[in-house]
């Protein structure tokens, strides 16, 4: 019986990587995931709840919760300056030229 060679998800991402397609909509997700991640540690820092967070934005804990787990496709530039300033945070946001890729 001939043997398979088990593949790695690092060595199937580095070849889709490769796709220019592909790249764009993995690094959009990867600065979603970023951005999430920062609004978390934040929150987190102060010690506030999910709960104590929404209270304070006069939203619900599952809109908190969404948030966090990035399944709100629609977060607008607001509803970021607001979680953000509810938090008591600094929004900086870089406008950076793409790097190009090579062809």
């Amino acid at each position: 019986m001939k043997r398979v060679k088990a593949v790695t998800h690092r060595h199937v991402l580095k070849r889709l990587l490769k796709r220019q397609d592909f790249r764009r909509g993995y690094e959009e997700e990867l600065d979603k995931l970023r951005l999430v991640d920062a609004l978390i540690a934040l929150r987190q820092r102060q010690g506030l709840t999910q709960e104590a967070l929404a209270k304070r934005l006069k939203v619900s804990q599952p809109f908190i919760a969404k948030l966090e787990r990035a399944e709100t496709h629609n977060f607008t530039l607001d509803t970021l300056i607001k979680v953000v300033e509810a938090l008591n945070g600094e929004l900086v946001i870089h406008v950076k030229p793409k790097k190009l890729l090579a062809a």
